[in-house]
Formats: C-alpha cells, structure tokens, sequence
C-alpha cells in the first residue's frame, strides 16, 4: 500500500502516475535516495493513503478517492496534483472545498449528483471530458466514499481506455462502486454510447422510401454518359472476378453489375446484390427472372452490415457507394468477416480534390480517397493496387486483400 504524504506522494506522482510515453523518454528518475528504472509499462490500480482520506486509489495520473480534508488537498497539490473533480453537489458538505482548493490554485470542477436517478449523460459526459484532457493531469477524482467516482470511472475506462467491460466493473467495485443504481446508469449509458453513430445522417434516405421510383434511377444509373456505367465492362476486366467465385455486389442499386458478375461467375459461382432499398432488390429480382438468370441472390441489408455469412466470398465489390456508408467502420467489419482469407474488397468511388472536383461531388462525398483508404486499411485490409481502367475520369479503382 501507498501512503500520500508529501514526499511518497511525489514518488507516486513520477513513478505511478506517469503515461507510458513519459516513461519511455525517462531512463530513471530519483525516489527518495534510490533510483527506480522506470519501464513503459500500462498503469495499474493501486490502493494507497493520503492523510485522512477514506478509500484511496491510484492510476497512472489519477487519483480516485473518498472526501479529502484541507490539508490532504494541500498535500496533494505539494505532490503536484493540477486538477479535482468533486461528484459532490453544492452544499453536501457543509466546509468551503471549492474555496480551498481554489486557493491552492488548482483546476476546480464539480459535477454533482446523489441519487442515481440524478447521475445524467451529461455528468458523464463531462468527467470523461476532463479525464481525457492530458494537460490538466495529475488529477484527483473523489466524493464522499468513492461510490460515485467507481461509476463515473467505470464508464471512462470502457469507452475512453478500451477495457473490457467485465474487468471494468471490477474494477470500478474495487474503487468504491456500491450501489447498483450506479451500475445501471454506468451500463446504459456505455451501450448507448457503445453505438455505431453515422458519419453522414441521412445521406440514404431516399432509398428506403416505399414509393422509391426506380424508373427515375434507371435513368441515372444506367446510362452511357455515366462513367462506371459506359466503363462497366473495362471495371469488370480489372476486378479480376472470374468462374466459380463467389462475389457480393455491395449496394448494387438497379443491379447491372451484379447481372454482369453472375454471366462471368457462371453456374460455379455466385452473386449477392446487396443493398438497403428493398425496391431496388425487388427490381433486380424481377429483371433475373426475366433475363433467367439463377446464380444470383438478393440480400436486403441494414446500415451498418452486409449480413454475408463469414467466409462466403471471393470478392467484394463496392461501386459509387462507400461514401453512403453510413457506419464505414462496422460495415467494413461485416465485409471483412463475408470474405475468404486472401479475398478481394474492390472500391471505386468519386475522386474529390478541392478545386477541381465538381461541386456536386465536394458537397455529397465526405472524404477523399487517402482518408477512404486509410478507413478501409484500419479495418484489417491490405492495399494492392490502383490499376488505370480506361473511361474512368472522376471514379478511382482501389484493390484491397483481407489480412
């Protein structure tokens, strides 16, 4: 066990509480009359003392404790704590804390609450805000026993230090954690915010009208004067999809492309002409059945998957459509589940380069290539190549391999 007081404290302080990148520059550093070699290593919780204090914690650099007296937070401030958040309301207790710690010249935040009913969003929202601001560290963070800091804690270290919410929970009961109305509001608000949230709200909404007019998007889908539309046979030649593979046509709007891969797959392979606009689906159905063909699959789809069975194709084929992804990182986690180890993720979209794009395409695609790639990289895909595909102007062509 640590005990706080000003000299240990500031031990604490250098060798405890320091991030591992402080401590990969720092070789040493003196503790009392020793030298301690410091290792970048992740911080641990650590039960200590400070003077008076009830229940005390420490992790990397921030303290977790119950109600501190005047001279604790002196003591502290000695050891260089910048910053208190009190989870006290105004007049819970009945000395001048937020004049004393002012005094001292530290950061000062109170985001009170008592009853669980009274621990809202925003409370969290705001600790969390404040935990993660590097410059105001070391920080300490306390209430009355250290209850309510154990679920303000809890949310922090899921959604802000990635660790896993089980291991989370016990630790935060390590702190001080009693109450399970705590642990609810801590476990509901981590699932609300544990949702995928859209990087463009709203962009796909006139597909999932019912009264979709899919004659209108014939005509600007499959017209010659459309690039991917008038290129469709050199794009096909440069995904390399031949017979027997098996390939998802990721929103595949009015279908051309998933009619053109199921002709070259032929009877060994298969198409699934994915998309989330059930009219499109139903107007592919329609023209297969018309056109006879019988190795393709309609798949209606949510936002933020392509519902493929893990391991299922060879190629995935995105066409004019990533930048309507509305949740980019869990759809491309769906994506690189469907495909075989080794499969191809092909994605070709709206080149947009300020200044020479067209307005249009500034105003309607989020991003440019580099930061497209960069997503698609980051969601366990490896960069092949970039091939040139003849009447491709406005659209680039990407290849990417599953790791």
């Amino acid at each position: 066990m640590q005990r706080f007081t000003p000299i240990a404290f500031a031990g604490v302080i250098a060798v405890l509480l320091c991030g591992p990148s402080v401590l990969a520059q720092q070789p040493a550093v003196a503790q009392g009359s020793a030298s301690v070699k410091l290792k970048a290593k992740r911080p641990k919780l650590k039960t200590g003392e400070l003077g008076e204090t009830r229940n005390v914690h420490s992790f990397g650099t921030t303290l977790l404790c119950g109600q501190p007296s005047a001279e604790d937070f002196a003591a502290a401030k000695k050891s260089g704590l910048k910053t208190v958040i009190s989870l006290r309301p105004a007049g819970e207790s009945d000395w001048g804390e937020t004049e004393t710690v002012k005094e001292l010249g530290l950061n000062f935040h109170r985001f009170g609450f008592r009853l669980p009913d009274s621990l809202t969003d925003k409370i969290f929202d705001d600790v969390r805000k404040v935990l993660c601001e590097k410059h105001t560290t070391p920080t300490m963070m306390h209430c009355a026993s250290a209850n309510r800091v154990g679920a303000v804690w809890l949310v922090h270290r899921v959604l802000d230090d990635g660790v896993p919410l089980e291991k989370a929970i016990d630790e935060a009961m390590q702190v001080g954690l009693k109450t399970p109305g705590y642990l609810d509001k801590a476990h509901s608000y981590i699932k609300r915010m544990s949702q995928p949230k859209s990087v463009r709200p709203g962009i796909n909404d006139s597909f999932l009208k019912a009264d979709l007019d899919v004659k209108q998007w014939l005509g600007r889908f499959e017209i010659e004067s459309r690039e991917v539309y008038g290129s469709r046979q050199e794009v096909l030649k440069a995904t390399g999809i031949k017979a027997g593979d098996r390939v998802a046509d990721i929103g595949a709007g009015t279908g051309f492309f998933s009619r053109l891969f199921a002709e070259t797959v032929g009877s060994k392979g298969w198409v699934y002409a994915v998309d989330i606009s059930p009219s499109f689906l139903k107007h592919i159905n329609k023209q297969a059945q018309a056109d006879n063909v019988t190795n393709l699959t309609t798949v209606l789809a949510p936002q933020d998957s392509i519902s493929l069975a893990p391991n299922s194709i060879d190629v995935a084929f995105i066409c004019d459509t990533y930048h309507h992804f509305e949740y980019p990182q869990t759809s491309l986690a769906s994506i690189h589940s469907a495909l075989k180890p080794g499969g191809v993720l092909v994605v070709i979209d709206f080149e947009r380069i300020p200044g020479k794009s067209r307005k249009f395409i500034m105003g309607h695609v989020r991003a440019g290539k580099k930061e497209f790639r960069s997503e698609i990289e980051a969601a366990g895909f490896t960069f092949v190549d970039e091939p040139k595909v003849e009447g491709l102007k406005e659209n680039y062509f990407l290849r990417f391999k599953r790791n």
